[in-house]
């Protein structure tokens, strides 16, 4: 059988367990090719990003199988950085996996009928983000846009669980 692209299977999956699989699919492969997108810009990749860009491709392919119905752990988290500093390219590409992560989530609670308050944890990451966020932050601005990024991307992936989880 030929591997399915994260990117469309959550799509075409009801609502259950497959679909919060394919989601998580889905999440990993954006993060995974926003930090690439935001390397191939400044002509650098750190190895950090690199070992990061590895792990969530590694995830993609779980949580594919998963989706595709091999079981697999219902509790790997979405995977993050060990210390608080980002380089530049690391928070352009966790604020762009924030935005479209949340443009998907809100696109689908507006589907579902869902209350926009459940947007409120993310739209208010990233307003956080927005009024730190300047070209060359000192290192202890970069932790807190880090930070802001951090729980934004926790926060949605969970809600993004959540709505693919049946109702």
């Amino acid at each position: 059988m030929e591997r399915t692209d994260a990117y469309d299977l959550v799509d075409r999956l009801p609502r259950g367990p497959a679909r919060v699989a394919a989601w998580n699919a889905y999440a990993c492969q954006t993060y995974a090719d926003k930090l690439v997108a935001a390397c191939r810009v400044s002509g650098r990749t750190r190895p950090d990003t690199a070992l990061l860009v590895r792990d969530l491709s590694a995830l993609v392919l779980v949580w594919l199988d998963c989706a595709e119905g091999a079981d697999a752990p219902r509790d790997l988290p979405f995977p993050h950085w060990h210390t608080p500093d980002r380089s530049w390219e690391q928070l352009v590409g966790m604020r762009e996996t924030l935005e479209a992560l949340r443009t998907y989530v809100a696109f689908d609670l507006a589907q579902t009928g869902g209350d926009e308050a459940e947007l409120r944890v993310i739209d208010e990451s990233l307003e956080t983000v927005s009024s730190l966020w300047i070209r060359r932050p000192p290192p202890e601005l970069r932790a807190g846009i880090g930070g802001a990024l951090r729980n934004g991307l926790d926060a949605v992936y969970a809600l993004g669980q959540r709505l693919a989880a049946p109702h």
